[in-house]
């Protein structure tokens, strides 16, 4: 079952939504300000969201940003649900990345059209994601196997390795303390200081070899992965290097 986050101060609105989406097995939270809608999303997982632009306590573009933040929304789908009809918005709302956009008043079987369309769309980019490429790194994640770009043979990662890499990789430039990567790599139950988070990136960035650098040591916060810093790479591997009108 799909769970849908709706961000619009309207009742009406929030009515319509629920009633076109729940009986497709939909479910819908509901929040009413820019504020709730963060703290919701922070809280829960949602597999999409639908945000209003006009909200009393700011808009829903900045919303949308600020959410795309929280660890697992970097592809969730997004669909603007606004009375803003003018071709400046929508271009803003697409050039942010949105996957669609609705306006008010709107038809209950379209939305559930478009809601069912993204949500399929996105399910299967996530089954087909297996190969993750990023820099001169290509992840396999069925098989965990790690190559570089130009060569045949495969990186030898244990399963820690890869999944620290995986994590770094899928989020590039968001810095993650240590307490983060041994919670999600680790999980809470089992006791490890911040040292094995530390050996683990040593070895890492060893087998990497002159891409070791996408790795960055961020002082005093943790680690990220940057796949464009500035290096000279070895040539011996061949590298030339959208109900009613309310807002």
């Amino acid at each position: 079952m799909y769970k849908t986050l709706l961000i619009d101060d309207s009742p009406e609105i929030a009515l319509a939504v629920e009633s076109a989406l729940s009986p497709i097995g939909i479910t819908v939270d509901t929040a009413v300000s820019v504020a709730e809608g963060l703290q919701k999303a922070n809280a829960t997982h949602y597999d999409l969201l639908i945000i209003d632009i006009m909200l009393p306590d700011g808009d829903g573009f900045d919303l949308y940003l600020k959410a795309r933040n929280f660890h697992g929304y970097e592809k969730t789908p997004v669909i603007f649900l606004t009375a803003k009809e003018d071709v400046g918005s929508k271009v803003s709302a697409f050039s942010l990345g949105a996957d669609d956009y609705i306006v008010k008043p709107f038809n209950l079987l379209e939305l559930r059209a478009r809601v069912e369309c993204r949500l399929k769309k996105h399910q299967e980019r996530s089954t087909e994601g297996d190969q993750v490429a990023a820099g001169s790194l290509i992840l396999e994640v069925s098989s965990q196997r790690l190559r570089i770009l130009g060569r045949n043979d495969n990186i030898s990662l244990t399963p820690r390795e890869f999944k620290i890499l995986l994590l770094l990789v899928r989020n590039p430039d968001r810095i993650f303390t240590r307490e983060h990567i041994l919670d999600k790599i680790w999980g809470q139950d089992v006791y490890v200081t911040d040292r094995t988070v530390d050996a683990h990136i040593c070895y890492l960035r060893k087998k990497l070899e002159q891409f070791s650098t996408y790795i960055e040591s961020v002082p005093g916060e943790g680690y990220r992965f940057n796949p464009n810093p500035i290096f000279r790479p070895k040539l011996s591997h061949g590298l030339s290097q959208k109900a009613s009108h309310a807002s």
